[in-house]
């Protein structure tokens, strides 16, 4: 049976599939990653995690609106779907402060998401 990550190379290499990892810019420690997958579409989705000992203090939503506004002016999405477990209430508060509306429910084994589009502000 292949194994998962032998899936990963062709959508990094072909730029699809970005991942960038946040940074402490007082120590340079990792705080966390940001992906923005399926790039080159018309919505890719933005996903987030950060280590716990620094939710609360906005670098999500700092984070999240960078690669949003990057991923605006190098590949001009329509929007950006963005989903968060649906008891996430910090995660939901960054789509929406980014003016994200939620657009459908997903469902998978661990917890149940809302989807959220984010429009793409350069527009």
């Amino acid at each position: 049976m292949p194994r998962l990550w032998r899936s990963w190379p062709a959508p990094i290499l072909d730029e699809s599939d970005l991942h960038f990892v946040v940074r402490s810019l007082a120590d340079g420690r990792c705080l966390g990653l940001v992906g923005l997958h399926a790039a080159r579409t018309a919505c890719p989705e933005i996903g987030i995690w950060l280590r716990e000992d620094v939710h609360g203090n906005g670098i999500g939503r700092e984070a999240v609106a960078a690669v949003a506004a990057w991923a605006s002016d190098a590949f001009n999405p329509d929007c950006f779907e963005y989903p968060a477990a649906e008891e996430n209430v910090a995660s939901r508060r960054i789509a929406e402060g980014l003016g994200g509306s939620i657009v459908e429910t997903r469902s998978n084994s661990k917890y149940t998401s809302v989807v959220y589009r984010i429009p793409n502000s350069r527009r």
